[in-house]
């Protein structure tokens, strides 16, 4: 596997309750790769709410990546759940989050690989229940064949309902309990919608809607991931995660989070503080991310920022603010920003002329865009990031010229300094937004409007631009547009094996047109637009904002006439009602004025400059690293330290720049499967600190698989000689052991032995005879030593025995130390 850390558990915070005692067990899968689905809120903030329920519990699965996947269809077993490791067709209830069409496919792979029947037609009453909520359970109708129910909106106070009626299925099961019970049950539920239960209703009574759940309890803060699973691998937000907003009050009409996370409700900010900080002390965080649909328009952002400068040290933690709208930024905010460690401006003007802003309702003016890069200039930030969308509803070739004059505005102000990325998106018409009733652009028309922009810029080396692959937005459409029948494409297929759409890797046009001709099914007649007067699928879904006004904006976009921002004024949108409005944050007076009465802290740089002068302190920590832990790349490794070095509260010493990371020197890599007896890094802590108390104090924030063994004080004036070479133990299977024997045998008697490398920058030639500086087999137990600069473990181990290297992968190795 390419990164088995995806798959071996032992995060920071997990919670693993017990599965055996649990009345009500969930297994929570993300239909994508690992680093994706660890990085997701949604899924993790029901994590929590599950398994603070006394009678539930709760456990995680994400879909293995292409190798693995190979891997387990060929050689087992079913899927399981991370920390439990139990099936996960053994759970009560599995619950699938919806977060983009183009996993879909991943959807049924998912299900398939964990032994459940993928039609809800096929379950026996031992089946688990499928359960899914995200964002495109908007139109639920391309996956209701698969899924048993469906929770439309958001899950926070849903997840506990849904819960009990899962425990009280169970408890009753056995007694002769059918499916079709807990699935009427669940049907009762404000917000779910079940396909076996609901659809003779909904396809005889036009009337019939399921209506969008809101928590209205978001401002309070109550329900809320925490503490915060921290991951091993990489993950693709690699942060503690603040959710300081829910919601949009922009109306940009292309946008379904928008619509379907209306109205907006802010938190409050010493609430956010507050648990911020707790996280940070407790879990060292290296970065800190205050997340939202647009979190410059943050009722209290300023003073929120102001404390995190106040409280936060921002040479330990950065505080990131994605999602800022370029309109909302001024000197004081920007300043803000430059000292919390943001460095580079990102800029969302989605159209190239102020007639297709004011089409879609981007309220944005150049003059605004201007004003943000010269704010960006001045401050030094040195990149700009530029979201533009291609295809939009009424766009003209004098538009797409629009985003090539814009970005050469750029250009021009920036004095060609800046390093510019430019990201092209094709419009997708997406369900409950004005823009449901657009058509989307031919995609040959797409391509061509996308080159010619890409081709207008060749020669600036310092200007960077990717547009999104046009069949996966041409898929996305004719899915997010679909029906029942949409259902009959998708199997296709997954059957003849898409996955993975949304990854170049993965990602295979043919296989879908293939599954069209299969099914003769139309998938482009779904992106050539609607009548207005057209029932549409997802009709009985009720978002809470009302179809005739969602009519009335798409009016006003074929005019290019706007609507103001929600903050401005109720536009009856419909969504507000006594049950959920909007809820906007105060900072009350006590808070302003503790933070106004704290001192600002020095700039980084006078921070950094007055670091080197530290008096510090130099120990080297012996650590073993074995189980499932040999698993984890020595970058992730690197990464962790530094967290476990943060959650120690001791006096680390931090290194200088932009980007500081504790001052620490790690030893030689370890390849990952190979275990280590004798590892060791050296770090420099401020000050005197006596080695046992040091060894006290870490060796309980090493976690199983991983030990400390001991600390040792290096003098400041102690020459440190590097190792030149290391021992190596493997333990040889039983039906190798013969073989390993007659090849040592061959070796001892060459003269050399050349292997070669294959590297990017060319081959380099290894002598074995001289890497290796000494050999022996004692039993089935190999020992040797060989030189640190030496080709891979794996690939020495291959080459010396003439086996395949796939097979070494699954010995026993580990490092047991070093020498000179």
């Amino acid at each position: 596997m390419e990164k088995p850390s995806r798959y071996i558990d032992h995060e920071l915070n997990a919670r693993h309750k017990g599965f055996d005692g649990a009345a009500a067990r969930f297994c929570l899968a993300f239909p994508d790769v690992y680093e994706v689905g660890i990085s997701h809120l949604g899924l993790k903030i029901l994590y929590t709410i599950i398994n603070d329920l006394p009678f539930a519990m709760a456990d995680r699965a994400y879909l293995p990546w292409l190798d693995a996947l190979e891997l387990m269809r060929r050689e087992g077993p079913a899927l399981h759940a991370l920390e439990s490791k139990q099936p996960v067709r053994a759970f009560d209830a599995v619950g699938v989050t919806l977060q983009s069409e183009l996993t879909f496919t991943n959807v049924l792979e998912l299900l398939d690989l964990a032994g459940i029947p993928v039609h809800s037609q096929d379950r026996a009453d031992a089946d688990p229940v499928i359960l899914a909520g995200g964002p495109c359970a908007s139109n639920p109708l391309p996956l209701s064949p698969f899924i048993d129910a469906f929770l439309i909106g958001e899950g926070e106070e849903a997840i506990e309902e849904i819960a009990q009626v899962i425990r009280d299925w169970k408890a009753i099961r056995d007694t002769g309990s059918r499916r079709i019970d807990v699935l009427n049950n669940l049907a009762k539920i404000p917000g779910v919608y079940v396909p076996a239960v609901h659809d003779i209703r909904r396809k005889s009574d036009p009337h019939f809607k399921i209506k969008i759940r809101k928590y209205g309890g978001f401002s309070a803060g109550s329900k809320i991931h925490q503490p915060q699973l921290m991951p091993w691998q990489l993950a693709t937000h690699n942060r503690y995660v603040a959710e300081i907003m829910r919601g949009c009050t922009r109306g940009c009409r292309f946008c379904h989070a928008g619509y379907f996370y209306r109205p907006v409700r802010e938190r409050n900010p010493q609430d956010i503080l507050d648990n911020l900080l707790k996280e940070i002390a407790a879990h060292g965080w290296e970065e800190a991310g205050l997340i939202s649909l647009s979190s410059s328009d943050y009722t209290c952002i300023r003073p929120l920022l102001e404390a995190l400068l106040k409280k936060v040290d921002l040479q330990k933690t950065h505080v990131s603010l994605p999602s800022l709208r370029v309109d909302s930024l001024d000197d004081p905010l920007v300043s803000l920003l430059r000292e919390a460690g943001r460095e580079g401006l990102t800029i969302a003007p989605e159209a190239g002329t102020q007639r297709l802003r004011d089409v879609i309702n981007k309220n944005i003016t150049e003059a605004e865009i201007r004003q943000g890069v010269r704010l960006a200039r001045q401050i030094g930030w040195q990149r700009i990031k530029l979201y533009f969308m291609l295809g939009l509803p009424t766009e003209t070739g004098a538009d797409i010229q629009g985003i090539i004059d814009l970005i050469g505005l750029i250009i021009s102000e920036t004095g060609k300094r800046f390093q510019i990325s430019v990201s092209l998106s094709p419009f997708v018409p997406k369900p409950q937004t004005p823009f449901q009733w657009a058509a989307q652009l031919a995609p040959e028309e797409l391509l061509s409007r996308a080159l010619l922009i890409k081709h207008s810029f060749a020669k600036y080396k310092f200007v960077r631009i990717r547009y999104h692959t046009i069949e996966s937005s041409v898929l996305e459409a004719a899915i997010s547009g679909g029906d029942e029948h949409t259902a009959r494409w998708i199997r296709q297929a997954w059957q003849l094996g898409a996955k993975y759409d949304g990854w170049n890797e993965g990602f295979d046009w043919s296989l879908w047109q293939q599954a069209a001709a299969e099914t003769d099914y139309d998938y482009l007649s779904l992106t050539q637009g609607r009548e207005l007067s057209q029932a549409l699928p997802w009709d009985f879904v009720d978002t809470g904002v009302e179809k005739t006004w969602l009519q009335s904006e798409w009016d006003k976009a074929l005019k290019g006439r706007t609507s103001p921002d929600c903050r401005a004024g109720c536009l009856d949108c419909g969504v507000c009602g006594e049950e959920i409005k909007m809820q906007y944050a105060q900072a009350d007076k006590q808070f302003e004025q503790a933070m106004a009465a704290l001192p600002l802290p020095e700039s980084r740089s006078c921070r950094g400059s007055q670091a080197r002068y530290i008096r510090s302190r130099h120990y080297r920590l012996i650590y073993a690293k074995d189980g499932d832990f040999r698993f984890i790349g020595h970058l992730d490794w690197m990464r962790m330290v530094f967290r476990i070095l943060g959650r120690s509260g001791l006096p680390v010493v931090y290194t200088q720049g932009f980007n500081p990371h504790p001052k620490v020197s790690f030893g030689p890599a370890l390849a990952v499967g190979v275990a280590g007896e004798n590892e060791w890094l050296d770090l420099h802590l401020e000050g005197e600190t006596e080695p046992e108390a040091l060894l006290q104090k870490l060796a309980p924030l090493f976690t199983q698989g991983l030990q400390l063994k001991a600390v040792l004080p290096i003098g400041s004036n102690e020459k440190i000689i590097p190792p030149s070479t290391d021992k190596i133990a493997i333990l040889i299977p039983a039906d190798r052991a013969g073989l390993v024997s007659a090849r040592l045998g061959e070796f001892e008697t060459r003269e050399s032995l050349e292997f070669t490398k294959a590297k990017k920058t060319g081959e380099r030639v290894y002598d074995l005879k001289r890497v290796i500086v000494s050999i022996a087999l004692e039993g089935r137990e190999l020992v040797l030593n060989k030189l640190l600069q030496s080709p891979n473990i794996y690939d020495l181990l291959a080459a010396l025995f003439t086996l395949d290297k796939e097979e070494i992968f699954g010995w026993n190795i580990r490092r047991m130390g070093f020498g000179n």
